[in-house]
């Protein structure tokens, strides 16, 4: 629509860990002090609240994501994709809004 400015998301602070939600599920990678974390979250409708379901730590950080990518296969193909996508604007630090 002429004169609306389109939404562009700030860049992420630096550190701010990976954060991505498909449905129900939200998948985390961060950077911990014995290594890198990724955790899997499922949300429970009946008490409001996020649970954990999985979560390690791996000494590097390819190896923590492929492990979260590893868990989004299941999900199809397209829904791989957009989280391959994702992460890599996440790795090069820019926006995917």
């Amino acid at each position: 629509m002429p004169g609306l400015v389109p939404f562009v998301a700030p860049p992420r602070p630096a550190g701010a860990p990976f954060v991505w939600q498909h449905e129900r599920r939200l998948f985390l990678l961060d950077r911990a002090a014995r290594g890198w974390v990724a955790a899997e979250l499922r949300f429970d409708a009946d008490d409001c609240r996020y649970v954990e379901v999985r979560r390690a730590t791996y000494r590097w950080p390819r190896e923590a994501a492929g492990a979260l990518t590893a868990r989004a296969v299941a999900l199809g193909d397209a829904v791989l994709a957009r989280l391959a996508h994702d992460l890599a604007a996440w790795v090069s630090g820019t926006s995917t809004e």
